[in-house]
């Protein structure tokens, strides 16, 4: 099932500073993850057994609630709500020693609200003003490694 959605947005630069670590998206558990946000597709994935239909975020090998192996990816149309925020001022890796602070977000899809995703917000308010229940869109940062990663915008 495909939602409807504004046309995706790449960042012209990258939000995080070279040498950050970056997953591997031909990973057999993320590759469908990662191979839709390269086309500017934020998906999560949902078992396809019929008679479950649930959906989970992070993709696993098989689905949490009947165990089937049988998964799908599902769009989603990429816009949310703030659930919970944490402004990150000490570095949580070497490449980001010169790099901060930052806001990162647990995002409520508004179209999937049983899934939360964790992310950066590119333009989010720092100093302790980010509020819950602020409006975020996707948008998706090619690293130097020319994978594509969701990132949140202020919407």
């Amino acid at each position: 099932m495909t939602s409807s959605r504004p046309d995706p947005e790449f960042l012209d630069s990258p939000f995080f500073p070279e040498g950050m670590t970056v997953p591997d998206p031909d990973d057999p558990i993320n590759a469908g993850y990662f191979a839709a946000a390269a086309q500017g597709r934020l998906v999560v994935q949902r078992c396809a057994e019929a008679d479950c239909d649930v959906r989970q975020y992070p993709p696993e090998l098989s689905c949490h609630a009947c165990y089937s192996f049988e998964m799908e990816w599902e769009e989603s149309v990429g816009t949310g709500t703030v659930y919970s925020w944490v402004e990150v001022v000490h570095p949580a890796h070497p490449a980001l020693r010169e790099f901060g602070p930052y806001m990162v977000a647990l995002v409520e899809l508004d179209d999937m609200p049983e899934i939360k995703l964790m992310g950066a917000v590119v333009d989010a308010p720092l100093g302790g003003t980010m509020k819950i229940g602020a409006r975020v869109r996707v948008v998706f940062e090619r690293t130097a490694d020319d994978v594509a990663q969701p990132r949140w915008r202020m919407a």
